[in-house]
C-alpha cells in the first residue's frame, strides 16, 4: 500500500519497490477488502428501545454519528449507507466525517419517506404519489445520497402503503437524477417495490419465489437477518412478557430464510445490512449479518462477497468492497479463515482505511 492506494498484489518476488515500506508478518490472518454495511442508522442507539430513542435531543442523535463511525471502522466496516435518520441528521454526519480514517465512507439517503400515520412520526408524511415523488426530490435537492421510502408496515409487514402505480413516478425521478432508491419493505410490500424497480429492498422477509424472480438482475435484497436474531435474544433474557415476541421473531425469521433461499436461487444479488441503530443491533456487528446470511443458506465466500463487493456494486462506490491494484487500500487483517469459519470476521486484527491503520 502507497498513498493510500494498492501499488502491488501478488507474491514476494513480484515487487517491483519496497523501499521504506512496513513489512507486516500477517501469518495466521487473511486479509480481506473493507467490509460494507448496506443498512445503517448513524442516529440511532440500538437495544430494546430503539425506536423511541430517535425522539431524543438533536445534539445526541448527532453525537451517536461519530461514536457509531469509530465503532464501524475498528471492526473493519469502511464503506455504510445510512437510509434513514430524523431530520436529515445522517446529511451532517456524512459531512462532518468525510475524508477521516477512522470513520467509514458514508452515503446517506436523509429522512425516511412514507404514507401518512403508517411509520413512526420521525419520518416526512405524504399522503400521494404525486406528494411521494415531490418529498424524493426534495431529499435529493437536499444532498441526499439515494432515497429511501417505506413500501408497507406492521410487525410483518402485512398492509401494503403504495401501490406500483404510486411508487413507479417516484423510481424513475430518482432514476433521472442518477440516483438510486430502496424500499423498506419487511412483507406483501416487497413484490410492489421490485415491479417498479426500486435498486434494493431493505428486509425482505416476504421475498418469495416470483418476487425473486423479478429482482433478479436489477433488485437487490437485504436481508437484515441478525436484527431478527437479537429480537429473540432480547426475548430469552427479559423474561415471560417477551416469550409471545420471541416465537413471533422466530417465524419471522424462517420467512426472512426463505426469502434469502429464493433470492439465491433466482440470481439475485444479496447484499449485507446489519440495520444498526434502526433495529436492536449495536454499531460494528456486520460479523453477525454475514454468520446469519451462512445459516440462511448462503456458502461463505458468497456472504463474504454479499459484504464486500456485492455491496459496495450496490452503493455505487468506486473500489468498496474490493482489493485490486490501484484500488483505494481499504483492507481489514482477521485471525483465521473467514471462508471455512464466518467468526473469523468478529476478530479483527488490524485495519487499514485509504492505507491509514485504524487499528
Amino acid at each position: 500500500m502507497r498513498d493510500g492506494r494498492v501499488a502491488y498484489v501478488g507474491p514476494d518476488d513480484g515487487v517491483a519497490d519496497v523501499t521504506g515500506a512496513e513489512s507486516v508478518d500477517a501469518s495466521g490472518a487473511t486479509i480481506i477488502p473493507g467490509l460494507v454495511d448496506c443498512h445503517a442508522h448513524f442516529t440511532g442507539l440500538g437495544g430494546a428501545n430503539w425506536i423511541a430513542r430517535f425522539g431524543d435531543p438533536e445534539a445526541e442523535l448527532l453525537a451517536r454519528g461519530d461514536e457509531a463511525a469509530r465503532d464501524l471502522a475498528r471492526m473493519g466496516v469502511l464503506t455504510a449507507r445510512d437510509v434513514g435518520a430524523p431530520r436529515r441528521l445522517n446529511l451532517r454526519i456524512r459531512d462532518s466525517l468525510r475524508d477521516r480514517p477512522d470513520a467509514p465512507d458514508i452515503l446517506a439517503a436523509g429522512t425516511w419517506l412514507a404514507r401518512r400515520d403508517k411509520f413512526p412520526p420521525f419520518v416526512v408524511f405524504v399522503d400521494s404519489g404525486e406528494e411521494l415523488r415531490a418529498a424524493a426530490i426534495a431529499e435529493m435537492d437536499a444532498g441526499a445520497d439515494l432515497v429511501k421510502i417505506a413500501v408497507d408496515t406492521g410487525r410483518t409487514g402485512d398492509e401494503v402503503t403504495f401501490t406500483a402505480a404510486e411508487l413507479a413516478p417516484t423510481v424513475k425521478a430518482v432514476h433521472d437524477r442518477g440516483k438510486r432508491i430502496t424500499a423498506h419493505a419487511q412483507g406483501k410490500g416487497a413484490a410492489v417495490a421490485a415491479a417498479t424497480g426500486v435498486d434494493s429492498i431493505e428486509h425482505g422477509f416476504g421475498v418469495d419465489v416470483a418476487t425473486a424472480q423479478r429482482m433478479a438482475g436489477r433488485t437487490a435484497l437485504v436481508p437484515t437477518l441478525s436484527v431478527l436474531e437479537s429480537f429473540k435474544g432480547f426475548a430469552a433474557t427479559a423474561g415471560g412478557r417477551f416469550a409471545d415476541g420471541r416465537a413471533a421473531a422466530t417465524a419471522l425469521q424462517e420467512q426472512a430464510f426463505d426469502a434469502v433461499r429464493a433470492a439465491k436461487s433466482a440470481g439475485v444479488r444479496i447484499a449485507t445490512g446489519s440495520d444498526f441503530g434502526g433495529g436492536s443491533v449495536r454499531p460494528g456487528h456486520l460479523a453477525w449479518e454475514i454468520e446469519m446470511l451462512v445459516r440462511a443458506g448462503l456458502e461463505p465466500y458468497e456472504a463474504l462477497g454479499s459484504a464486500t463487493w456485492i455491496g459496495g456494486e450496490l452503493l455505487g462506490v468506486k473500489d468498496a468492497g474490493t482489493i485490486a491494484e490501484g484500488g483505494a487500500a481499504n483492507v481489514v487483517l482477521v485471525h483465521g479463515d473467514p471462508l471455512s469459519d464466518p467468526a473469523a470476521l468478529w476478530r479483527v486484527w488490524r485495519v487499514y482505511h485509504r492505507g491509514v491503520r485504524v487499528s
